[in-house]
């Protein structure tokens, strides 16, 4: 009976496929990370902190993801 009710939880999946999604769910929360490094952006440090530390919310990795876009500074 108890194997039932978990049944619903467990995937048969291969962990391999799992791993993979894991990767690239990874790297799609990063993004905004990504592109204000890769734009050499004044706030890089600042915009990689909001994105891990609120980017779980949406709305950080929204912001995150703006700030990013936006004009870099002089260096």
């Amino acid at each position: 009976m108890m194997s039932h009710f978990y049944s619903w939880y467990w995937s048969d999946s291969s962990p391999v496929i799992s791993g993979m999604v894991m990767v690239v769910l990874w790297v799609l929360y990063f993004i905004p990370s990504v592109v204000a490094f890769r734009r050499a952006h004044r706030s890089k440090v600042a915009i990689l902190t909001l994105n891990m530390l609120l980017g779980w919310s949406g709305i950080g990795w929204i912001v995150s993801l703006v700030w990013s876009l936006a004009y870099p500074g002089h260096d």
